[in-house]
């Protein structure tokens, strides 16, 4: 069966964005690019909440045609764009993204059917409160965990609001030259 990943850029006291949804503190080099497009290049769907599924939808359909937009950031795009997309939310009206659908609910033999057809990982950026709801579920088989070397001090945080505790397995990690360290765990 197929992984079901969550991805996320975390500051070192373990928030996923600032007080005001910011991510200005995201560090990039030349190795986190590598990592994303290999990740998407991996991947066959992306599951996303409605405040991520908005802001990509927005910013990512745009970027190929964008001279000012770095090649890696090129490439990402159109795989990105080109992957098939669930919005899970109870009220978006429709998903304008091209290849993308919408689900009203998550739920578990959804997702399941899902990660047993996709042609490749299915994976989760932001959604806070999806990744909160798969973990719940026992659905999320893999985290990568992208600890930048900030400390913000508060902010939003992914696992907040855990029915009950899990145990991972570190199954990769790397330090980049931005001071980046990528952790890749397993649940076990």
């Amino acid at each position: 069966m197929n992984k079901l990943i969550s991805t996320h850029w975390i500051s070192l006291d373990g928030f996923i964005a600032g007080p005001m949804g910011e991510m200005d503190w995201i560090r990039g080099d030349d190795q986190l690019s590598s990592y994303e497009i290999g990740l998407v290049n991996g991947a066959s769907s992306l599951l996303l909440g409605k405040g991520t599924y908005q802001d990509f939808a927005q910013y990512w359909p745009a970027v190929p045609a964008n001279p000012n937009a770095a090649t890696w950031e090129k490439t990402y795009a159109e795989r990105i764009n080109a992957l098939h997309k669930v919005v899970i939310s109870h009220n978006l009206q429709a998903a304008k993204w091209p290849t993308s659908e919408l689900w009203r609910e998550l739920d578990a033999a959804k997702v399941n059917a899902f990660k047993a057809r996709a042609g490749g990982d299915i994976l989760t950026y932001g959604s806070a409160t999806i990744v909160q709801q798969l973990t719940n579920l026992g659905l999320v088989d893999e985290y990568h965990w992208l600890i930048h070397p900030i400390v913000l001090g508060k902010g939003r945080r992914l696992l907040d609001n855990l029915e009950r505790r899990f145990d991972i397995e570190l199954i990769d990690s790397e330090r980049f030259d931005s001071g980046v360290m990528k952790l890749i765990y397993r649940r076990v």
